[in-house]
């Protein structure tokens, strides 16, 4: 381990209490490349769930956190005025908190460019921060998905990268609409990171019926889960046996999901909720193929957990997914058609045996986003970093 450079993660997103899993990414390639070097993380959230100011610090290896919650206001006027003087002052304490105990960072990394980067000039002038990188996981900047708008975060986004020495992204696509947008910089293509040591292939039990799983925030916008719901309603009609079973979703499209199934008068479905990383592998192991109907992605991290878990995956083509998927473990087909969808399916249930090579699909995974791999690419730039300045 590198006792010669700390460096500061900076995120817009980040795990809580409230939502365990917004940010999950984030925290795992700070973890990751805590193998190599220390790693501090500040964060700063508002909150409705507490009455006063919570700090949080935990030190895990070499990864230090200062996690900052703050009541949100309730005055409806000056409530963003508010929030923004208090994300300033407390970014402000953080960073002097931070600086008495760490006095070799050299380099900080933006997580996921706004708001947090409203708040970067005053915590680069505490430590002086001189280089600077940028992991960008936002879907705004995709015309799919279309909310890279304003002025202010518009002038934020294009300084902060035109000025970084490097800015990751997760996808070819994400890069093209970014450059789109004009925001040039010096980009690089990163994954997100999967915990190969607890994804991992389990020999499937055998069942009568097959099992299918779908798990994501079931944001229909993003996700299409009307039309995954669509397909499976029109396969139990048609007289199909199966088992659908869907993971996630925040409490306004978990209930806009069960409203559609309701409807659609699906039976043969169950919803699970937000799960953790260790609860969530017993279903990719139980699971025939897990399924994904996206309009539009930046990584999509359950599709190569899934592979991890040597688990077929039905995925539209988004993000950089056809990259990794081969025939040997999933099937892309277009996005919004729901006959390919349908085909997808009864190819699975049609099947008596396993269409994913487990072995192959884990190894796969395991040589290209597991924490070791990424965390040895974030660290040996940031390796180069220090030897020219």
């Amino acid at each position: 381990m590198n006792n010669s450079f700390s460096v500061l993660f900076l995120t817009s997103w980040y795990p809580t209490p409230e939502y365990p899993t917004h940010g999950i990414f984030i925290r795992n390639h700070a973890k990751a490349l805590s193998r190599y070097c220390n790693v501090i993380v500040l964060y700063v959230y508002s909150s409705k769930e507490i009455k006063s100011i919570e700090l949080e610090h935990t030190q895990t290896g070499n990864l230090n956190e200062y996690v900052l919650a703050f009541p949100k206001s309730s005055i409806p006027i000056l409530k963003n005025f508010i929030h923004l003087f208090k994300y300033y002052y407390y970014y402000y304490k953080l960073s002097h908190l931070a600086k008495k105990h760490f006095k070799n960072i050299k380099f900080a990394q933006i997580n996921v460019i706004y708001p947090f980067g409203l708040f970067f000039p005053i915590i680069r002038k505490i430590f002086k921060i001189n280089h600077y990188t940028i992991f960008e996981q936002w879907t705004g900047y995709l015309k799919e998905d279309n909310l890279y708008k304003g002025l202010l975060q518009k002038t934020v986004t294009k300084y902060l990268i035109k000025n970084a020495s490097k800015t990751w992204c997760l996808c070819q696509q994400q890069k093209d609409a970014m450059i789109q947008n004009g925001l040039n910089g010096a980009y690089e293509i990163l994954g997100n990171i999967v915990n190969t040591e607890v994804f991992k292939p389990s020999e499937k039990i055998k069942s009568d019926k097959k099992t299918f799983i779908h798990i994501s925030t079931l944001d229909d916008r993003q996700k299409n889960i009307s039309g995954i719901l669509r397909t499976f309603a029109t396969l139990e009609k048609e007289g199909y046996d199966f088992n659908l079973i869907i993971i996630g979703g925040k409490e306004d499209y978990l209930q806009n999901a069960q409203n559609i199934t309701k409807k659609l008068g699906l039976k043969n479905i169950s919803f699970k909720g937000i799960l953790s990383q260790e609860e969530l592998v017993k279903y990719y192991q139980l699971a025939d193929a897990l399924v994904m109907f996206s309009n539009y992605e930046t990584f999509c991290v359950v599709i190569y957990e899934a592979l991890s878990c040597g688990t077929y995956v039905i995925s539209t083509d988004v993000a950089d997914v056809k990259n990794i998927i081969q025939n040997s473990c999933g099937e892309i087909i277009p996005i919004k058609d729901e006959i390919a969808l349908k085909n997808a399916i009864l190819k699975v249930l049609h099947s008596n045996k396993s269409l994913c090579d487990a072995d192959k699909a884990h190894q796969l995974i395991q040589q290209n986003f597991s924490e070791k791999v990424i965390g040895q690419k974030l660290y040996n730039y940031y390796q180069q970093l220090y030897q020219l300045s």
